[in-house]
């Protein structure tokens, strides 16, 4: 994010290149006899209980040499044969185990904000709304081709496209931020806020409606506001984190509280992980000289000329870092 020119800060402006199915056949068990419910089965089982008959004798086995029926055999006191209530299921060869269904894949969101200066894209916003799971097809294509054309530099282009994305669908936040962040590189600062604005109102958990509002009270020097942004912001998103100690740190370092604009510099620094924001180093380096250490001054220039940055930040770095040096130098 480059710098605003108006702050020895470098605030930034805009211009940035389960489930499971478990299916298996049911066997078509042979049950009870059709004329046989549970309450006769219940007093069977009793009688049998009592009676100790065995539930089915061997052919021929016994003394008795019982046969089936219901009468004894020419041997006499042959056994009666019960068949089985129960009989277990025929295994049909030719069919085959149905296999799993897989787990149906989870929706996704697509990268609406892969377009905006901030390093948004790993956070999707951090809670995808409901208004976002709604947006039609045609409206964020409007947008795709709104953030293309924003890429290259034809803002006309993107205006037109992203202005067309809300006519389809007119509580798209998105696209509300996209039309703020491009109507301010046309330099219709007014209108760029005011879309801003409408983004916060439709969806006050999308944090890029935030942080461009913070943009915009950073560049009118509305230091109460910025704190404001950021108390509110606080919470959205672990992503986003960075960038709103960041914002509270710019606001104290201007109202002169020196103390607490270095604990929420440190904590940008902290919350940037991946050091993809060297600008905060530069704020951070500006409150330790306002402090008279210029030496840990010198150490966050050093280390925000490491990474990787944009060429206007890592000159104006350099000749920052050439003055403190002669400082030191001339001591």
């Amino acid at each position: 994010m480059k710098a605003f020119s108006e702050l020895p800060v470098q605030a930034g402006d805009f211009r940035t290149a389960g489930w499971r199915i478990h299916h298996a056949s049911k066997s078509s068990w042979q049950g009870f006899p059709t004329s046989l419910n549970w309450r006769r089965l219940l007093v069977c089982a009793l009688a049998m209980g009592v009676s100790a008959l065995p539930i089915y004798a061997q052919r021929g086995g016994g003394s008795g040499g019982g046969t089936h029926g219901t009468g004894g055999g020419a041997g006499g006191g042959g056994g009666v044969y019960y068949p089985p209530v129960y009989t277990r299921p025929t295994i049909d060869p030719t069919m085959q185990p149905v296999p799993d269904i897989p787990p149906l894949p989870k929706p996704t969101m697509p990268d609406d904000e892969k377009c905006f200066p901030w390093n948004l894209s790993e956070n999707r916003a951090a809670s995808v709304s409901v208004t976002r799971l709604k947006i039609p097809g045609k409206a964020r294509g409007e947008y795709e081709k709104a953030c293309d054309a924003s890429s290259k530099g034809r803002l006309a282009e993107a205006e037109q496209h992203v202005r067309k994305a809300i006519e389809k669908f007119e509580t798209y936040s998105a696209a509300w931020v996209m039309l703020g962040l491009t109507l301010e590189q046309e330099h219709q600062v007014q209108q760029a806020r005011e879309a801003c604005s409408h983004a916060l109102t439709i969806d006050a958990k999308y944090l890029p409606a935030y942080l461009c509002q913070a943009e915009f009270a950073v560049r009118n020097q509305e230091w109460k506001q910025v704190l404001d942004l950021a108390d509110m912001a606080q919470g959205i998103s672990a992503q986003g984190t960075a960038y709103i100690h960041y914002y509270r740190a710019v606001a104290y370092f201007h109202m002169g509280n020196l103390d607490e604009a270095m604990k929420s510099g440190l904590a940008a620094q902290q919350a940037d992980t991946t050091y993809s924001e060297p600008f905060i180093s530069l704020l951070l380096a500006q409150i330790y000289e306002r402090q008279g250490n210029r030496a840990n001054a010198i150490a966050q220039l050093q280390q925000m000329l490491k990474h990787h940055t944009d060429k206007d930040q890592e000159e104006q770095a350099k000749q920052y870092l050439a003055r403190l040096e002669a400082q030191d130098s001339a001591k």
